[in-house]
């Protein structure tokens, strides 16, 4: 896979698509959330066990 700065545009996207990427958000402000929330101890901690 190979990372570029201009952004991919889908002028036709399918509503399973949408539907997909839409999954994909929420489950990322999800996960931000979660660290937001988590006292730096417990950050801390979880990021020398990983």
């Amino acid at each position: 896979m190979s990372y570029t700065k201009e952004p991919l545009v889908i002028s036709n996207p399918s509503e399973k698509l949408l539907k997909a990427i839409e999954e994909l958000r929420r489950n990322k402000l999800a996960k931000l959330e979660k660290l937001r929330n988590m006292k730096p101890e417990e950050f801390n901690r979880r990021v020398i066990l990983a």
